[in-house]
């Protein structure tokens, strides 16, 4: 049985760009590190702001105070998330935060990022040389 060997021509090689979300909670005002809730890399800038805006509608309505609903509304159904949109268009990182009643301060972010994929070509040369 001949084992096929892998060679450079078996892979394609592309540098394409992401969008790299991170939804991060402060505990406070000072130096304290903030907590990760999420991250994630997305193909698109508006599968990043969908994100944006899904995590604040279902996360925190209920933790919200009254200015703080309103910002949060405004910016995911408004003005807010079509900036943070046309931001990332261009290449820019866009992001939004919010604070809570008892303080907290969740914040999201995106920003574009070049990223190097490498994909098989000849799946079957390479399956055969394990």
């Amino acid at each position: 049985m001949t084992t096929a060997t892998p060679t450079p021509l078996d892979h394609t090689v592309a540098i394409r760009t992401g969008y790299w979300f991170e939804a991060l909670c402060y505990p406070d005002a000072y130096d304290d590190p903030p907590e990760l809730l999420d991250r994630a890399m997305l193909d698109t800038p508006e599968e990043a702001i969908r994100l944006i805006r899904l995590q604040i509608r279902t996360a925190h309505p209920f933790a919200l105070s009254p200015t703080e609903v309103d910002r949060a509304l405004a910016w995911a159904d408004g003005g807010g998330r079509i900036q943070a949109l046309a931001a990332l268009h261009r290449g820019e990182t866009a992001g939004f935060s919010i604070v809570l009643r008892d303080g907290l301060r969740p914040e999201w972010r995106v920003r574009p990022v070049a990223y190097l994929s490498l994909t098989r070509t000849h799946p079957t040369a390479c399956a055969d040389s394990r």
